[in-house]
């Protein structure tokens, strides 16, 4: 059910004329509810001023238009104060209609709403968004290197905050200074739309930082190091530069010069070529030169990676000889000398 009062009668002789379909409460608050029909049955002239449930608002005051459908040249007739950005809140429907009425709106219906629920917009501002911000400006002002990642430690945590909506940014950083010898920073930040904030300050670390090698397990010397052995993390680059760390393709495939901790940063000087040749191995020995070819079988006395030498024992004569690795269990002698090429004896 809907009311209308003449703007030439009081509102208690409007809501006594009307039988007593519109209750008078202690606000003078002045409802008319169907006792009928349903809400979907019910229907409303065109000009019916009809009240809503659920409101959201963007200004700091909510209006005639928020609250009602059909509000006309009231609309913009501001009646409440919003609730706190990205806060919300609720009003009984007599409280609107009431001040709908003060306010001059008539021909109004709740459409058998009791509460309107009323949210206010905003954006969040996380403190993510601020060290990814602070991050961006420290390169741009080349604090730090535009190509580094660079750890940021607040002093103190800070909680998210909620900015008006519709500004350029949610939320600016002024006045940032940083002392490159300690990594120490300070700057203010601001949030759009809260005067009552004032300015945050803000201060940490910063701290430059590059992607490092570092393995993700102990090592045992002479193992052959896989891709699962080594993981990128980010370090401080003034205590990484003084471990002259690898790059992955010095390490990946590699076999460690001795044992290493899970944790260690991962150094070229740590690596070597893996060996292709195992003391006591079996292996064929060749050697050419011109129109001579020979390749005889020995035994590797020690073990060797590619392009070492090693001695080897002749499995025919038991004499000892040196040859270069060349692949898996293949060695060359490259300098022969006559007692060398005798001590292979024929093929």
């Amino acid at each position: 059910m809907k009311f209308s009062l003449s703007k030439n009668r009081d509102r208690k002789a409007a809501l006594k004329a009307m039988g007593g379909t519109i209750r008078l409460l202690a606000l003078g608050v002045a409802i008319s509810l169907s006792a009928a029909a349903s809400a979907n049955a019910q229907t409303f002239d065109a000009d019916t001023a009809i009240l809503k449930q659920n409101v959201v608002v963007e200004s700091r005051l909510v209006t005639l238009g928020d609250l009602f459908k059909n509000a006309g040249d009231f609309a913009n007739k501001a009646v409440f104060r919003s609730p706190s950005l990205g806060q919300s809140g609720t009003i009984q429907a007599e409280r609107v209609v009431d001040a709908a009425l003060q306010a001059g709106l008539r021909n109004i219906t709740t459409n058998n709403v009791g509460t309107v629920n009323v949210s206010r917009l905003a954006e969040r501002v996380t403190e993510s968004d601020i060290l990814d911000d602070l991050q961006a400006q420290l390169k741009a002002k080349g604090y730090v290197d535009s190509s580094a990642e660079v750890e940021i430690q607040l002093n103190a945590h800070l909680a998210d905050q909620h900015a008006a909506p519709g500004g350029y940014s949610p939320f600016e950083i002024r006045d940032l200074r940083f002392d490159r010898i300690n990594g120490r920073f300070s700057a203010n930040l601001l949030i759009f739309g809260r005067d009552d904030l004032g300015a945050i300050h803000l201060g940490g670390h910063a701290i430059e930082t590059i992607m490092v090698p570092v393995l993700a397990r102990a090592i045992g010397r002479g193992e052959v190091v896989s891709q699962s052995d080594v993981s990128l993390t980010p370090l401080p680059r003034q205590k990484v530069q003084a471990s002259r760390p690898a790059l992955m393709n010095e390490i990946i495939g590699k076999a460690a010069r001795q044992t290493l901790r899970a944790g260690t940063i991962a150094s070229a000087a740590f690596f070597t070529e893996p060996d292709m040749v195992k003391r006591s191995d079996m292996v064929t020995i060749i050697f050419s030169a011109g129109n001579l070819n020979l390749s005889i079988m020995g035994k590797a006395l020690s073990d060797g990676s590619k392009g070492d030498i090693i001695p080897v024992q002749n499995s025919q004569t038991n004499r000892i000889i040196r040859a270069e690795i060349i692949d898996h269990g293949l060695l060359e002698i490259s300098q022969p000398v006559s007692t060398t090429v005798a001590s292979l004896g024929a093929n």
